[in-house]
């Protein structure tokens, strides 16, 4: 009998303690409640740490760019952002649009947006705002649905978050994810909202690795022909490249062509072999490339630029 007992007590405290667990977990992402980014203090020390390039004056100002999310290329991550930064419109960035993959399939519509804020312990300043009417207004359409949850756990949008709020301040966020499987159709009635919306001041990022899980030799040769894809603004050939964003990468070449670029501007591009220094048989590739609206002086610049065309 006492052993019955015993065991009752127990499954109603496992009960209790799961549900108040439960409660917590969704009291921190109800509406309304800020996220936090796991990745703050590894960001703030990357900062510090990690140089820039060297900024050449008179260029266009850059529309965006496509930057890893795999910390071990944090180092190159940082110095696009510093790019970034340093080429940003004039009046300053007053909205991040931060696409990424659904990695984990969690969104039930083609499309999820964060309606939430982000805070921080250590970024000075204390949270960014996600951009609320921007956010409304794109959840109108039936295609895409406002999910916290969802965002609280996408190292594609976490990791770059405390990034965006160290190096964009006074700008609001809108984390954008797609579906693997969202229809081109989809991206067309997601790409017209977008539009509709998009004004000067705003900066689009795009969260995206390259090729996965493949030797050094066997992803030199795939980035060559995702890099022309990428760097040509082709998005109509993103589904024979190796990425692991194919859905946003497509979306955001669109956009960036609508916006004005004409070819993108590769900063760097590397892999997890010569990122650790010692062969890796199953790595990852990384680039990271800007877009900007394009004038007399760039019409000179090759689509694969050299040193002289980028900085």
């Amino acid at each position: 009998m006492k052993k019955v007992a015993c065991l009752v007590c127990y499954v109603l405290i496992a009960a209790f303690v799961s549900v108040r667990a439960d409660s917590a977990f969704a009291a921190a992402i109800a509406p309304g409640r800020s996220l936090r980014s796991p990745y703050e203090g590894m960001v703030l020390r990357a900062i510090s740490d990690t140089g820039s390039f060297d900024v050449s004056p008179g260029r266009a100002s850059i529309l965006g760019g496509i930057v890893p999310h795999h910390d071990l290329a944090l180092g190159m991550i940082v110095r696009f952002y510093r790019q970034l930064a340093n080429n940003t419109p004039d009046g300053g960035v007053r909205r991040v649009w931060l696409f990424a993959p659904d990695h984990f399939r969690q969104a039930r519509r083609w499309v999820a947006v964060c309606p939430s804020d982000w805070e921080f312990r250590h970024l000075a300043p204390r949270a960014i705002l996600a951009d609320k009417a921007a956010v409304s207004s794109l959840e109108e359409s039936r295609i895409v649905e406002a999910n916290s949850e969802l965002f609280a756990s996408e190292h594609g949008i976490t990791l770059h978050i405390p990034l965006v709020a160290h190096f964009f301040p006074d700008a609001t966020v809108v984390p954008v994810v797609f579906r693997p499987d969202a229809p081109d159709m989809a991206l067309l009635m997601f790409r017209n909202r977008v539009l509709r919306l998009a004004k000067d001041g705003d900066l689009v990022i795009l969260s995206m690795d390259l090729s996965h899980y493949k030797p050094p030799e066997t992803m030199a040769l795939e980035d060559e022909r995702t890099l022309g894809t990428l760097l040509g603004i082709r998005p109509s050939a993103v589904a024979a490249i190796d990425v692991d964003a194919r859905r946003a990468a497509a979306f955001v070449l669109m956009l960036f062509r609508d916006m004005g670029a004409s070819r993108g501007e590769l900063l760097e591009h590397t892999d997890s072999s010569a990122l650790l220094g010692r062969r890796v048989e199953f790595g990852t590739s990384y680039a990271t490339i800007v877009y900007r609206r394009e004038t007399p002086e760039d019409a000179t610049c090759p689509s694969v630029p050299s040193r002289s065309c980028w900085h």
